[in-house]
């Protein structure tokens, strides 16, 4: 390989918008998921408090690691747009050498 990279604008910009909104769509399960917990304490009342006191390290955890995945897909997302505003920079750079030799 000579070293030469291909870029395709527009998957480049599909790829990001994906992994936005998998962020969104991942964040937005967590939400749903911390929503379950509160109705799970009213369900179960005094007689369950030994399983939800378990139940919520476990929550805990789930949601922790959820709110990592949704940051993991934003963070994709934006160094998409960065990579591509960068890719986008230099090839107009080049561009714009051809035409003043």
């Amino acid at each position: 390989m000579d070293g030469q990279v291909t870029v395709v604008p527009g998957a480049m910009e599909a790829f990001g918008a994906t992994a936005a909104a998998l962020g969104a769509a991942t964040s937005a399960a967590g939400t749903v998921d911390a929503a379950q917990g509160v109705a799970m304490a009213a369900a179960f009342g005094l007689i369950g408090q030994e399983f939800l006191a378990a139940y919520a390290v476990a929550q805990t955890n789930h949601l922790h690691s959820v709110g990592q995945l949704a940051a993991v897909h934003a963070a994709s997302a934006a160094s998409a747009a960065a990579g591509l505003a960068g890719y986008s920079a230099a090839d107009a750079a080049a561009v714009a050498g051809l035409g003043a030799r």
